[in-house]
């Protein structure tokens, strides 16, 4: 028997991982994947390879494809008109020839992507763990119409999405795929954005997530950080704000803000040039790209006594290196009500303590710790402020607090110098002389 190894870097991804595992298992995912990722050989075996891993944890995926490059290269110097002006989704006219590219490179891309994905796991998994496609004609459209004094041809919109035969399909395990092209009632073919097509499909099935694709457009701040989570009505006021938005970035809001509004819980916009970054937007806490949701996804609330485990793990660090007093597990249950948690996606990932002198009109901050990957992210001074609120709205008019280490970051946020004497009476005999720790005081 070989020697077994472990790498304590993929045990800890696990780890972290296993929750996600179990809570996507059976979920529907639709997954938007534009014409350039398909052209680029690297990166379209990665994306492919992610959807059948995921897949294979019993993940239901409904694959749209674009077709962008490949029908500019099918006309072969043949003009194209894009009207942005005319058309904000970026819609092409789609002529005689150009509808003629649509259905070839849509047979073309779709026979790829099936061979691909039949054999994206080969060599990783055991024999007989195949990836089975499934494709049809899902999508009902209608012409686009006559814009500006311009006829678009061939190009259409989604009427509606078959959810029932793509929910029969997903239902035997297989990945779904669609293209983006759609049929009348008589037949009649049109050429359909696959950002359309991926969020009408998202709607329609009430996928749990809708996993956007990009290449260089990517959701950032004016200063171009990016964005990592943003709600709905957030997402809403950047895309109608004062802010210029290139036209690719503004398409990837309009879908996002439509889907989430349609009832899709989350969105996430992710580069495709990203190694792996399905399964690392997936599979981590933080992930790798922007997280569009209904409902905000770092939130600070009261604590509960199911936290409890959170927290210890949270303030074991600041404990084990003296920044913190060691508190015991039934310390904590006794003391619940006093902390409130910073929680992201169901994660304790900060955690402070408000404990009251009511008589003498002041609160003790106490416990005041966030996890060691969200330190200077930000969240911190956010839990702070919550305390700040907590306190004031149960009629506290001065917070003070007692610390060895942090004492440049408490004068930052507004705190002063104060002694021992400033304190409540019987917080006074509680002092540790040995610790030597440092008191501020700040008004709220």
């Amino acid at each position: 028997m070989g020697k077994v190894t472990t790498d304590s870097g993929f045990l800890q991804w696990f780890y972290e991982a296993s929750p996600y595992i179990r809570m996507h298992r059976g979920k529907t995912f639709v997954v938007c994947v534009p014409g350039e990722a398909i052209d680029s050989a690297t990166a379209i075996e990665q994306v492919l390879r992610d959807i059948a891993g995921i897949s294979c944890l019993g993940i239901r995926v409904v694959l749209v494809h674009g077709l962008g490059p490949q029908i500019e290269a099918c006309l072969d110097g043949h003009p194209s008109q894009y009207l942005s002006d005319i058309s904000p989704e970026g819609f092409r006219v789609t002529d005689d020839q150009a509808i003629a590219c649509v259905e070839q490179q849509a047979g073309r891309v779709r026979l790829k992507l099936e061979s691909r994905l039949s054999r994206a796991l080969a060599g990783l998994a055991p024999a007989g763990i195949n990836i089975r496609v499934s494709s049809g004609n899902f999508v009902t459209a209608r012409p686009y119409g006559i814009h500006g004094g311009i006829d678009f041809c061939h190009t259409g919109i989604v009427r509606r999405v078959d959810d029932d035969a793509v929910r029969h399909q997903l239902d035997t395990g297989a990945v779904v795929l669609v293209s983006p092209v759609g049929f009348s009632s008589s037949g009649e073919i049109f050429n359909l954005s696959c950002r359309e097509v991926a969020g009408a499909c998202a709607s329609a099935l009430c996928a749990d997530k809708l996993i956007m694709l990009t290449g260089r457009a990517v959701i950032s701040d004016s200063r171009r950080r990016l964005l990592r989570q943003l709600t709905g009505h957030e997402a809403r006021e950047l895309l109608h704000g004062r802010r210029r938005l290139d036209d690719a970035t503004r398409r990837l809001l309009d879908v996002s803000v439509q889907a989430v509004n349609a009832g899709v819980r989350r969105v996430h916009v992710v580069r495709w040039a990203v190694p792996g970054a399905i399964v690392q937007e997936l599979f981590t806490r933080d992930g790798v790209g922007t997280l569009i949701s209904a409902e905000p996804f770092d939130t600070i609330r009261t604590a509960q006594l199911e936290d409890i485990a959170g927290i210890l793990q949270v303030i074991q660090p600041l404990e084990d290196s003296g920044v913190l007093v060691r508190r015991q597990r039934r310390r904590l249950e006794l003391e619940i009500d006093h902390f409130l948690v910073a929680v992201r996606d169901g994660a304790v990932i900060g955690c402070a303590a408000v404990y009251p002198y009511s008589k003498a009109g002041m609160a003790e901050l106490a416990c005041l710790a966030m996890a060691p990957a969200y330190q200077g992210s930000g969240s911190g001074d956010r839990l702070l402020d919550a305390a700040q609120q907590y306190a004031a709205e149960a009629g506290i008019r001065q917070m003070f607090v007692l610390t060895t280490q942090a004492a440049h970051w408490f004068q930052e946020h507004g705190f002063s110098a104060a002694r021992i004497d400033d304190l409540p009476i019987a917080r006074r005999r509680l002092y540790n002389y040995q610790r030597k720790s440092r008191i501020f005081l700040k008004d709220l």
